[in-house]
């Protein structure tokens, strides 16, 4: 090869090796698809509470940083670290959809956006999420001589690549979603009394304490039913149930930014109705938000029980210790003391009430005197009497005397427990001789009568005599 030849051919080569490097240089210059966006992405708030089934807003301000191009588009992208994604949508600042989550900045320029985040079905009281936002930058290329937008012609190149896949990303915001509950409260205590006998008397007030705490995240104020039924179906006519708190209560929810209580306690207040038979009474307090959440309840088991007439061996007394009876049938007289109560309710099943309840007394089983009646509600007790003349003494073979008091003998009242309606006592009574008593007594007293004036008139002699 001749010298000019190999200069021609090496003249080719460098150029061709010149063209390559411009290129190269060129498409270093207009491309920019590995640069750092010159976008930045920023937010006031970086911690939201959302409400379950509700949304928050977070406004993020965009900042254009790029002084050499008039456009530059911005694609966002919301993304959920922990893999659990809550509903999203880009807005303008009129809260409208920002078409396919991109927005075109002009040179130098800030806009602001709106992200807004639903707390859906995956979304629960206590959850905490966490969401990042970035955005991707791709800037519209015009020609560097005239300033003016390509389009196309030889003296300028055009990017075609659409921001969505560009890897020029803004810095990436963190935030932070704690998923509350707006409106929840729950009422409890009172079921605490329910642990098995829980009795309830006609015609008294009994109270039930419980606490209303509103766990929801926002204010909230109550209305209060309260409801007594009978597991028997018995009528509840004429109960008194009191809910305690009156409807239009307010507590403030648990956001530490709210001032005031949002729990209180109080207590229900039962009164059976004069009337009620025996059984199991359910009572009910349902308490429900007026802004919102599910009602709650406090529900507890009662018994009115049924009477229970009752007379112990030791509750029948004596004004004597013994008495006497003489062979003509002379006694001395004894009063008889007996003290009845009612350990139960005050209507048995069929509705007859303890205001009217016999007691009758007897000596050796026959009665002693007439019927006597009593009223005896709840908790009363009665103490009632009869004179008495024993009609004959006990024998050597007999401690005493049976004294029997029963109440309710007939069995008028049902009762739960029938079987201690009845108490016994001996009583001594002794045979004296055929002698009246009364006369000895008059004998001994005449006697002492008489050596009462003998003393007298001794002393009123020796006085005499001494003056």
């Amino acid at each position: 090869m001749s010298k000019i030849g190999f200069s021609k051919a090496g003249n080719k080569k460098t150029v061709m090796a010149l063209a390559v490097v411009a290129m190269f240089l060129a498409t270093m210059g207009v491309t920019n698809v590995q640069a750092e966006s010159p976008v930045s992405l920023s937010t006031e708030k970086t911690t939201f509470d959302i409400m379950e089934g509700g949304e928050v807003f977070v406004t993020i301000t965009i900042a254009s940083q790029d002084t050499r191009y008039k456009k530059m588009d911005l694609y966002l992208t919301a993304t959920w670290p922990g893999g659990t994604a809550w509903d999203t949508t880009f807005l303008d600042d009129n809260y409208d959809d920002l078409g396919n989550n991109q927005v075109t900045l002009q040179k130098g320029s800030s806009d602001t956006v709106i992200l807004r985040i639903i707390c859906n079905d995956d979304c629960d009281n206590g959850d905490q999420n966490e969401v990042e936002v970035t955005g991707r930058s791709d800037p519209k290329w015009y020609d560097a001589d005239r300033g003016s937008e390509c389009t196309g012609s030889s003296d300028c190149t055009t990017d075609t690549t659409a921001a969505s896949a560009s890897s020029n990303t803004t810095n990436t915001l963190e935030i932070i979603l704690n998923a509350r509950t707006g409106y929840s409260h729950t009422v409890g205590g009172c079921e605490l009394n329910d642990e098995g006998t829980v009795n309830v008397y006609q015609g008294q007030t009994n109270s039930w304490a419980y606490t209303l705490t509103n766990t929801g995240w926002n204010t909230n104020n109550y209305a209060f039913v309260a409801t007594v039924e009978s597991d028997s179906g018995a009528s509840v006519d004429g109960w008194t149930v009191n809910t305690g708190l009156v409807d239009g209560k307010e507590l403030t929810g648990v956001d530490t930014s709210l001032t005031g209580s949002s729990e209180i306690g109080s207590s229900i207040q039962v009164t059976p109705a004069a009337t009620t038979v025996p059984g199991t009474y359910t009572i009910e307090l349902v308490v429900s938000g007026n802004l919102g959440g599910a009602p709650d309840n406090c529900k507890f088991d009662v018994i009115v029980p049924a009477p229970d007439l009752e007379i112990k061996d030791t509750d029948i007394d004596f004004s004597h210790t013994s008495a006497w009876i003489n062979t003509r049938g002379d006694s001395q007289k004894v009063t008889i003391y007996a003290t009845v109560r009612n350990n139960g309710g005050n209507v048995d099943t069929i509705g007859t009430k303890t205001n009217d309840v016999t007691v009758k007394f007897y000596a050796d089983s026959a009665p002693i005197g007439t019927a006597q009646t009593v009223s005896l509600n709840y908790g009363e007790e009665e103490t009632i009497s009869v004179d008495w003349n024993p009609g004959r003494a006990h024998t050597a073979d007999e401690v005493g005397l049976v004294i029997t008091v029963k109440v309710d003998p007939a069995a008028d009242i049902e009762e739960s427990d029938e079987t201690n309606n009845e108490g016994s006592q001996f009583f001594k009574v002794v045979r004296t001789s055929s002698s009246n008593p009364s006369f000895f007594m008059g004998f001994f007293a005449l006697i002492g009568s008489v050596a009462v004036a003998v003393m007298l008139s001794s002393y009123y002699r020796n006085k005499d005599s001494e003056e």
